[in-house]
């Protein structure tokens, strides 16, 4: 039995490292996830946007760019100064959701606005909840996509959600790099497994793949950060057919670990159903009843031997082909290949198994891989982080 605790590294984002020239036209901005940008970019786009808004107060998109331009700058800036968690001045982002109200205060951009403000910021008096509406008004708005299946998931209306993702699915937008890792990481795990998810690549890209492709039906996936809301979690409560479980009473860092805790090892108890969490969360709770299976961590109260799950997994259920090659123009270049660094900790004991085995066909198979990946994400990280991944591999 050989266990991997915890992912050595998991490189997905910081700051962006793109630079990118600036022009004089303003641009859609998409999520940082899919196309990194730095402070100054955004707030050269936060200053075109609001002149287009000044020219234009008609213009629905202009108004939502400048708010998502501003926030990401503000965003940025925090980060930029060496504490991602540091919170920034919302009064800008405020004042363009109060100057909306006043200019258009029925419009599809004020509603949007109403509900971004509403969900994350503080003190926002007297913006109320249209979000449906704008979903109803605009439901093809590429770029809000994620906003829109985060707000009909914590709030039932799974019907809506289950159409925004497949209109999402069908632009063929997301990346097939992204997918591709989701799909290995729900293909390995059991039939009726439970996925706790934390972040947004392994959520969205696994509500993706099922609802894009309508894959992995049975499984049923959860964000932990949703569980917080009181109407989220009675939902997936129901899910389960379990009784509603309580909230965190206490929020600091050791609160909401002993929370989590609880709430593994409840669910698990009570539904008899396997549990997983995605690799990516590199803040695992419980960490000696968590066994790696490869792109996903198993929790079991029991030993067992979780080497031999993840050898099956890479050897006949993962679907490796694209780490190597893809024939499908790559969308999300801030994530994507950074996104595939992950397999070097998870298959670190694999490696070390085919090694000690004499098993040289799969080491040289596995070893490849693994180097191939480091190959792709040359000039997409540091040059420091790449050694430490090539010395992880040779260790």
């Amino acid at each position: 039995m050989n266990k991997l605790l915890v992912p050595i590294l998991v490189m997905l984002l910081s700051v962006p490292n793109a630079v990118h020239s600036q022009t004089g036209k303003p641009e859609r901005i998409v999520t940082f996830v899919k196309t990194g940008h730095d402070s100054k970019w955004y707030a050269h786009q936060a200053g075109l946007w609001e002149k287009e808004v000044k020219r234009n107060p008609e213009n629905d998109d202009a108004w939502i760019f400048w708010f998502a331009a501003t926030r990401y700058k503000l965003m940025f800036q925090a980060s930029e100064k060496g504490d991602a968690n540091t919170e920034f001045d919302e009064t800008p982002l405020k004042d363009i959701a109060y100057i909306l109200h006043g200019k258009r205060p029925n419009s599809f951009a004020r509603y949007y606005i109403d509900n971004e403000c509403r969900q994350k910021l503080h003190d926002c008096d007297g913006l109320e909840d249209h979000m449906l509406e704008a979903i109803r008004m605009r439901p093809d708005f590429e770029e809000l996509y994620p906003m829109y299946v985060i707000y009909l998931w914590q709030t039932g209306h799974e019907d809506m959600m289950a159409d925004i993702l497949k209109r999402w699915y069908n632009t063929g937008e997301y990346s097939y790099v992204i997918l591709s890792y989701a799909f290995n990481s729900l293909a390995g795990m059991e039939k009726n497994g439970i996925l706790l998810t934390y972040g947004d690549v392994p959520t969205y890209s696994s509500l993706l793949v099922q609802y894009g492709k309508d894959m992995f039906k049975d499984i049923l996936i959860i964000n932990k950060t949703l569980l917080i809301i009181p109407e989220y979690m009675k939902s997936i409560c129901g899910k389960l057919g379990i009784s509603p479980i309580e909230g965190p009473a206490d929020r600091s860092d050791e609160g909401m670990q002993k929370w989590e805790a609880d709430l593994i090892t409840t669910i698990s108890e009570k539904t008899g159903r396997p549990l997983y969490i995605s690799s990516l969360d590199n803040h695992p709770v419980l960490s000696d009843q968590m066994y790696s299976e490869g792109l996903v961590i198993r929790y079991s109260p029991k030993k067992y031997d979780n080497l031999a799950v993840k050898r099956r997994n890479f050897e006949s259920v993962y679907r490796t082909d694209y780490l190597y090659e893809t024939f499908v123009p790559e969308t999300y270049d801030a994530s994507a290949y950074k996104l595939n660094l992950n397999y070097i900790p998870s298959f670190k004991s694999l490696l070390k198994f085919y090694k000690a085995e004499g098993m040289k066909k799969e080491y040289d198979e596995l070893h490849g891989l693994m180097t191939n990946i480091l190959s792709k994400c040359k000039g997409l990280v540091d040059a420091e982080t790449l050694k430490y991944y090539y010395d992880e591999i040779e260790r």
